[in-house]
């Protein structure tokens, strides 16, 4: 699988997202759903932290300067869209310096550091923690009666090639 590719398609989907949840009431944003984490702003924000830590920092060997901000300080939708544009601005920066090399330079995950990973697969990595709490969202959604955006990689494929 080609792990550049899997991180444009999850920024594709996250950005369908992010006009969703631009329609949202905020209080249905923040609704605390007893998911992964309380709510459908605090899955997101996961997501979009887990892509600056693996992209930004683990396969670019670089450490973290702070911890994120606490997902309640997050308290409008454009304060997400901007952390949204922090993380993938710098994470697309690196994806366009990415050579058949550096896909294959083994890095260590901060969790399991006895494990070494491709970046490519670190990559892969992130792409399906992606595709974890997309699908979780979609489910919150659902059981409130609100459709999910939806991009299927077929179709990614299709307007990408």
């Amino acid at each position: 699988m080609d792990g550049k590719k899997a991180i444009k398609f999850s920024h594709a989907v996250r950005h369908n997202y992010l006009k969703k949840l631009a329609e949202l009431p905020w209080n249905e944003i923040v609704k605390d759903r007893g998911a992964s984490f309380p709510s459908i702003r605090d899955i997101f924000l996961h997501a979009v932290n887990a892509e600056d830590l693996l992209v930004n920092h683990v396969a670019q060997g670089k450490p973290m300067e702070s911890h994120p901000r606490d997902y309640s300080e997050f308290t409008d939708i454009h304060q997400i869209e901007a952390r949204v544009s922090e993380v993938e601005e710098k994470a697309d920066a690196y994806l366009k310096t990415l050579t058949q090399k550096e896909l294959e330079r083994k890095v260590s995950m901060p969790w399991r550091k006895s494990v070494l990973l491709e970046v490519n697969d670190v990559l892969i990595t992130l792409a399906f923690e992606d595709i974890y709490h997309m699908g979780e969202l979609n489910a919150l959604m659902w059981q409130s009666d609100i459709e999910p955006p939806w991009l299927s990689w077929a179709a990614f494929v299709e307007q990408n090639p």
